[in-house]
């Protein structure tokens, strides 16, 4: 194990995950793997062939896994790696791209929507009005979410220069609705560690796998 980072969140290590994933003890998976999609990052090739890729997707298989893709990867290449996720919840958000929505796809875990609340569309309503008479906050969250929106370069969490970064928001959601307080949650596509700062704010540990040096380097400068 090529351990690059260590404190009191969490352990990050400078490998290949496929190498050093059975070796870890974890609750769970969170992570956004690369997407495959011939994005051009300095140094990693996002262009395998299917079968490559799937077996990069398998060294999360048997695991409770929350992934982060677009959702025709969901029916082909994750579906051959993992199978059949038990929820699918949809990030819809407004980008200058053609895709305007990623999927997150739950792997032997369930979130549970009751545990955060949204407020009431329709206040005007007989029925929420006595809702909140009677102390409610909002209804649950709904299997769709357009309230948080894409890392954009002037975002205050940006890492400058890192590419493809995931909003903490989204991160911090899918833990408080997901899993506990205390859990180890890994992220074998590491990336800038976005996973470590959700996991400090939800008071998860965190546990990080990422091959390239010079996305650590993005992680170091965030700390």
């Amino acid at each position: 194990m090529n351990k690059y980072y260590e404190d009191n969140i969490g352990t990050v290590y400078n490998n290949d995950c496929k190498e050093l994933i059975r070796e870890l003890k974890f609750d769970y998976i969170l992570t956004d793997p690369p997407y495959n999609i011939n994005y051009k990052y300095n140094n990693y090739k996002d262009n395998l062939k299917s079968d490559d890729y799937i077996l990069l997707l398998k060294s999360m298989k048997d695991y409770k896994s929350i992934i982060i893709h677009y959702p025709e990867v969901f029916c082909g290449d994750l579906r051959d790696a993992l199978g059949r996720p038990e929820k699918i919840i949809n990030w819809c958000y407004n980008s200058n791209t053609n895709k305007q929505h990623r999927s997150i796809g739950f792997y032997h875990c369930k979130p549970d929507l009751n545990l955060i609340k949204q407020p009431y569309k329709n206040l005007n309503d007989k029925r929420i009005k006595k809702l909140i008479e009677n102390g409610s906050t909002g209804s649950k969250l709904y299997d769709w979410w357009n309230d948080i929106m894409q890392v954009k370069n002037v975002s205050k969490e940006k890492a400058k220069g890192f590419t493809n970064q995931i909003p903490l928001k989204l991160l911090e959601r899918i833990l408080l609705l997901t899993t506990k307080e205390g859990d180890v949650i890994l992220d074998p596509f590491f990336g800038s560690g976005s996973l470590y700062f959700a996991c400090k704010n939800t008071n998860r540990k965190c546990i990080g796998i990422e091959k390239s040096k010079e996305h650590l380097k993005f992680f170091s400068d965030r700390l």
